[in-house]
Formats: structure tokens, C-alpha cells, sequence
């Protein structure tokens, strides 16, 4: 289970904010917050960055 979408909604930032940052699709990042896909390293670091939280907690 990941946490992606509870730490975005609580920067108060949509799925299209982030995909901008992070050069993906909106659907790519959809994914990613239904586990249906995972990121890569790199952009889990960046996803981390933009969320202001570790890599780690946004997968507990």
C-alpha cells in the first residue's frame, strides 16, 4: 500500500500539479496512486521532494 495520494491532498496539489512537475502523464501518476504502477527510483525522489516527505513514508 502507498500513501502517495494522502500526502498530495494534504499539499493540496492534483494529480496534473505533480505530472507537470515530474515530466509524466497525469494517467502515469494516476498509477501510482492506485498501485497499478510504481515509479522509479529517480522519481520517487522527486515525488518525495514535491510531497515534502521521504521516500519511505509515502510507502509504509
Amino acid at each position: 500500500m502507498n500513501h502517495i495520494k494522502k500526502f498530495r491532498k494534504k499539499k493540496k496539489l492534483s494529480q496534473s500539479d505533480i505530472a507537470k512537475e515530474l515530466g509524466i502523464k497525469q494517467n502515469t501518476f494516476s498509477q501510482w496512486e492506485t498501485g497499478r504502477r510504481k515509479p522509479d527510483v529517480m522519481q520517487a525522489i522527486k515525488l518525495a521532494d514535491i510531497l515534502e516527505t521521504t521516500v519511505e513514508s509515502l510507502y509504509k
